[in-house]
């Protein structure tokens, strides 16, 4: 009796198993193809004007931050506290290469969306 409900056992975690690998397996595998398609960089010019928005906010953000962060690592240094400098150093860099990377973005979509409708009208 014993031998036959480990073996009912066995074999109902089997087909469980199996069952859940194909209903799980089924719907991973579309659901990864639909979401491939959307974490992928493909640039559309009906997200254009999307995309420049974004990417204004981000500047206006930058620009905001740098002169505060250029002014701290200024009195940090003439303060003698090096490292702190350097953390802000760091921070400057950091902004530096986020603007670069808007700046590429932004050539992107000009590039490929020559007039985007309101794009970079205000």
């Amino acid at each position: 009796m014993l031998k036959k409900l480990a073996v009912a056992s066995c074999v109902a975690g089997v087909l469980s198993l199996g069952v859940g690998a194909v209903a799980s397996a089924a719907p991973a595998s579309g659901s990864a193809s639909t979401g491939a398609g959307t974490q992928s960089h493909h640039l559309t010019c009906a997200d254009a004007p999307k995309i420049l928005a974004r990417i204004q906010t981000v500047d206006a953000k930058v620009a905001a931050r740098l002169p505060k962060l250029q002014a701290a690592e200024s009195k940090a240094t003439a303060a003698g506290k090096t490292k702190l400098a350097g953390r802000i150093q760091d921070r400057i860099n950091r902004l530096d290469q986020v603007q670069a990377k808007t700046a590429a973005i932004s050539a992107k979509v000009a590039a490929k969306c020559p007039a985007p409708a309101g794009g970079t009208t205000s």
